[in-house]
């Protein structure tokens, strides 16, 4: 085949055209570190990329429900803790005042206490996290237990719900984080049925302090006991649920690392192996263009010179 000199500048052209797009993809990679920045460059491995970065960013969103789940939970059963200590001190208060030597004046003391108290213990039903009322079901936005009068009656009223907020940890996994007002605060003593609250059982108690009724108040400190463990026992299954989700948090954690070593090894650069890359092409380009200066210099116009 006649080799001619249009030939020849073709062929360097595209040799030289060629040594660029090499340096060009190494010059690419080393910049940003990724050995594939679109399809086109390893459909498979960006297809796979693709895939564990949906997986990563749906471990992120299950991550932050965990920890907010868990801070739900937390702030309960911190609420219920100082529950527990309000009527922990009603329940020292009705063992004083079911003494029959306290004085009246004493009774009247210990009565304007329990009134703290029961104030107190509103104040801790309506605790709020984040701006949500924790124990109103998912009525969360409004304060959800009130001390009103009724007539000359006190009573503290429930405006909440008992529906549950579940939060999903995992895929198709939720866990619910609310215990509702109405079966912790409302429905703590008594048996089955006819359950009645602690703030009744705290109103029973100023009015036998108030009336200097010393066995009425000794009545009371049976049902304080049994409020005591209601709430303990609820306290023990939001703390169990807030460890279980500690451990979800730390097994994801690792399923997490997992995901992004393996990741790392189909995107990342070798950055030795692509300098070393990188210019072994430029020096295949220097020799191109060296060659082409040799190769195109015989024209023509030198012979006729």
């Amino acid at each position: 085949m006649r080799v001619t000199n249009r030939m020849l500048i073709s062929n360097v052209l595209t040799n030289i055209n060629n040594n660029l797009q090499h340096m060009s993809k190494a010059q690419k990679q080393m910049s940003s570190g990724k050995r594939v920045s679109r399809p086109s460059d390893d459909p498979i491995v960006v297809a796979r990329v693709l895939s564990f970065k949906t997986a990563l960013a749906q471990q992120d969103q299950y991550d932050k429900n965990m920890a907010d789940a868990r801070g739900w939970l937390d702030a309960s059963e911190s609420a219920l803790n100082m529950a527990t200590a309000t009527l922990q001190r009603a329940r020292e208060l009705a063992v004083y005042g079911a003494n029959g030597t306290m004085p009246e004046a004493s009774m009247q003391a210990l009565a304007a206490e329990v009134d703290q108290l029961i104030d107190e213990l509103v104040q801790t039903a309506n605790t709020s996290y984040g701006g949500r009322f924790l124990f109103g079901g998912t009525v969360t936005t409004s304060a959800p237990f009130q001390r009103t009068f009724e007539g000359t009656e006190e009573t503290v009223s429930y405006n909440g719900n008992t529906g549950s907020l579940d939060w999903e940890v995992a895929q198709g996994v939720t866990i619910t984080v609310n215990e509702n007002g109405n079966k912790v605060f409302m429905e703590a003593v008594g048996p089955e049925g006819s359950k009645k609250s602690v703030f009744k059982l705290l109103f029973e108690l100023k009015d036998a302090l108030v009336g200097n009724d010393h066995s009425a108040v000794g009545d009371t400190i049976a049902d304080f006991d049994q409020a005591i463990d209601h709430l303990l026992n609820i306290r023990a299954t939001l703390g169990a649920k807030s460890r279980r989700l500690e451990m979800a948090q730390e097994r994801l954690f690792v399923a997490k690392i997992g995901l992004t070593e393996t990741m790392s090894k189909l995107e990342d650069i070798d950055l030795a192996e692509t300098v070393m890359y990188y210019k072994n092409a430029e020096n295949v380009y220097q020799a191109a263009l060296a060659t082409a200066a040799m190769v195109l210099q015989p024209s023509l116009v030198h012979y006729l010179r």
